[in-house]
């Protein structure tokens, strides 16, 4: 098992590959922060203008159950180019719409795009690097992951103010050309020997350790997605003005980036199951500060400690599903990251109602019961976890 060679370093899998996730990561955010601009310009409601973040969640979620079987018909490369270009398309369209319904459709068709993306890659990751090298190329999908969400927010923000947030779109396009003829260019890895899609449900649903997995990962999406991006309305909801709400997201982010790339020192010889307990232990530390104190300082604090805890659990976690998917990788690791976005919203789903009800102390205190037990699960799970491929 090797990685494919490309003719230059800045065309090998290990840097193209993380620049697609950050790439598709700031496609996920990029029309946040721009709602209120793109509102007052088609003279529509910020409810009616959010349909445009709304649809782009749903079609991203769903629409990777198609992605995952056509990677196993036309191959890991094409769906990662094929994608990328439906969605620069989709980029165009956006910056080009007329009306607001043209725009949610044209968000609805990116999201679908990009849902293509991170499983794509992990199963590419999965089936070219040796196990010993994964843990620190889930390092940095992890760093692409927040560059991008911090880029998309801060970086879409400001030039939607300064110019216009069509051009946003115009930029982001010009990236996504570029990199769809790079993505074109990617050695395909063999998957002749892919099942076809019945076997692989079938090697899942026998799987223990897949099916916990994925209700592990339910979990921990729900903590670190959905729970966390409610943390600056919970600021908000104390008093404080959104530019100090914002600093939460660059404290999670530069914790991510920090800790992911310092792991790649020590993750050699320290056991998984240290990483699960220890990112688990941040979680139950972040919330224990956030239900106790909800102040600038307590807030970024426990953001930092969120990031520190993503950084440990999910790269972990990443490696560990890229293993235990071994003989149904494309279904089993679309599952996986279909997981991770069900979690995501269970969890913005208890933020939403804390804000509706201005009951965040009582979700952190629920946060801290539930991230113990992800601290237990992950690290007892993990110890007892037999590899399938070694080294």
């Amino acid at each position: 098992m090797s990685v494919p060679q490309a003719t230059t370093r800045w065309l090998r899998p290990t840097v193209v590959l993380p620049f697609a996730v950050f790439w598709s990561t700031i496609d996920r955010v990029l029309v946040v922060p721009m709602i209120p601009t793109i509102a007052a310009e088609f003279h529509a409601g910020s409810a009616v203008t959010s349909w445009s973040i709304t649809g782009y969640a749903l079609a991203y979620s769903v629409l990777q159950l198609a992605w995952g079987p056509l990677q196993m018909r036309w191959g890991r490369v094409n769906v990662l180019w094929v994608s990328a270009a439906i969605g620069t398309v989709a980029a165009v369209a956006s910056a080009l719409a007329p009306s607001l319904p043209l725009l949610i459709v044209a968000r609805i068709v990116s999201g679908g795009a990009w849902a293509a993306t991170f499983s794509a890659v992990l199963v590419y990751f999965g089936e070219t690097l040796p196990a010993g090298r994964r843990p620190g190329a889930m390092s940095n999908l992890a760093t692409a992951t927040a560059l991008g969400l911090g880029a998309g927010t801060v970086g879409a923000g400001a030039v939607a103010e300064w110019a216009s947030w069509r051009l946003v779109f115009v930029g982001f396009a010009i990236g996504g050309g570029v990199l769809t003829i790079v993505l074109a260019r990617l050695a395909e890895p063999d998957h002749s020997q892919d099942e076809r899609i019945v076997p692989q449900l079938g090697r899942i649903v026998r799987s223990p350790w897949m099916l916990g997995l994925y209700v592990f990962t339910i979990l921990e999406g729900a903590l670190l997605i959905g729970i966390y991006n409610f943390l600056p309305q919970a600021l908000e909801q104390a008093g404080e003005g959104v530019f100090i709400s914002g600093l939460v997201t660059a404290g999670f982010g530069a914790a991510v980036i920090i800790v992911s790339q310092g792991m790649k020192l020590f993750v050699s010889w320290v056991k998984p199951w240290v990483l699960m307990l220890a990112g688990g232990a941040f979680a139950v530390g972040a919330f224990i500060v956030l239900a106790l104190w909800i102040t600038p300082g307590s807030v970024l604090a426990g953001a930092v400690m969120l990031g520190v805890a993503w950084a440990l659990a999910h790269t972990t976690l990443q490696t560990w599903m890229t293993d235990a998917a071994t003989p149904a990788r494309p279904m089993g690791l679309t599952f996986f990251s279909i997981s991770l976005m069900l979690g995501g919203s269970i969890g913005a789903g208890l933020g939403q109602a804390a804000v509706d009800r201005q009951a965040f102390p009582m979700l952190f205190a629920g946060a801290i019961a539930a991230s113990v037990i992800f601290a237990a699960a992950g690290g007892i799970g993990r110890a007892r976890y037999t590899p399938v491929e070694q080294g």
